[in-house]
């Protein structure tokens, strides 16, 4: 396995967002709400943008590493999708909790800040919980991204 670009083994990420128009996928690691007893104080994104493939073990993760494919993952990416890798096309292989999955995108970013969690993404992307006030949960309505 190549050294992962993304390495939080121990934090809960979910897909916060896809926007078609950009092509950008958004996983998000919210902070704890007590952040003092063994949590997190910071909420961590991660960026795949634009995106040409993906295929995601789970919409939420138990832990999250992104490394640059191995010569296994490619071959499956390009059996999978017809991409080949090269140009901008890069192959970001995500594992959680023994999961295996993939993104084909140019770029993958991160950032990590004392964000609370109705405050918007760093990167523009997606929906916060004030854009849904009846809603708690963090799940976005269909089709609003």
């Amino acid at each position: 396995m190549n050294e992962p670009l993304i390495n939080h083994p121990d934090r809960r990420f979910q897909v916060w967002a896809y926007t078609v128009s950009h092509s950008q996928l958004l996983l998000w690691s919210t902070r704890s709400v007590e952040p003092d007893t063994n949590g997190f104080s910071t909420r961590i994104e991660v960026l795949f943008k634009p995106v040409d493939a993906m295929y995601l073990p789970s919409t939420i993760f138990q832990g999250l590493v992104v490394t640059l494919a191995g010569p296994e993952m490619s071959a499956r990416i390009t059996r999978e999708t017809g991409i080949l890798p090269g140009g901008h096309a890069k192959f970001f292989e995500i594992e959680s909790g023994g999961r295996r999955g993939f993104v084909v995108a140019s770029i993958v970013a991160e950032d990590e800040a004392e964000r609370e969690y109705n405050e918007p993404s760093k990167y523009g992307v997606g929906a916060t919980a004030l854009d849904f006030p009846g809603i708690r949960s963090g799940k976005t309505a269909a089709g609003r991204d």
